[in-house]
């Protein structure tokens, strides 16, 4: 009796053996499919590496010109914050400059006023003179002519002089 019997746990030992072969053909299949580096997992894998690397380059490259670009902008900061300070001095010396003209105009203008109040002072007390004057002109100019007119004159004329004559 060597007949081999066959149980029912070896029927069911095999049909899991033959289903855990087919489940690992078909995850063999799977697994080369994702790892096809033309359409498969290895693929993205692939090219998500050649992005970072593009990424990690470009980032790269920005850093270095972000710190360049930093130095140039902090070396700029400096100029600005310099030419500031100098354009401070400059509108304090043209304020300082403008104070001082505004004063000397002031001066120059209360003296040019003096100056010109004194002048204006002289010149009536000239007129003044002057008027008096020419009415004493007048007054001897009427004195004269009627003293003129009044006499009686000689004309001398080899000396064509006026000569009083007496009487």
């Amino acid at each position: 009796m060597d007949q081999m019997l066959v149980q029912p746990t070896d029927i069911a030992l095999f049909l899991v053996s033959f289903a855990a072969c087919i489940y690992c053909f078909i995850l063999s299949r799977r697994l080369k499919a994702l790892q096809d580096t033309k359409d498969g997992l290895g693929a993205t894998i692939v090219a998500l590496s050649k992005s970072v690397s593009a990424v990690s380059s470009a980032t790269h490259e920005t850093r270095a010109q972000a710190g360049e670009l930093a130095n140039r902008l902090s070396s700029l900061m400096k100029d600005a914050d310099q030419m500031c300070h100098r354009l401070s001095e400059l509108t304090e010396e043209l304020d300082r400059a403008h104070n001082n003209a505004s004063m000397n105009a002031n001066a120059a203008q209360s003296e040019l006023k003096t100056a010109m109040n004194d002048l204006l002072g002289q010149s009536r007390e000239s007129m003044t003179e002057m008027r008096t004057l020419l009415r004493q002109m007048r007054t001897v100019t009427g004195v004269a002519a009627t003293t003129i007119r009044n006499s009686d004159f000689l004309f001398d004329e080899e000396e064509n002089e006026l000569v009083e004559r007496s009487l």
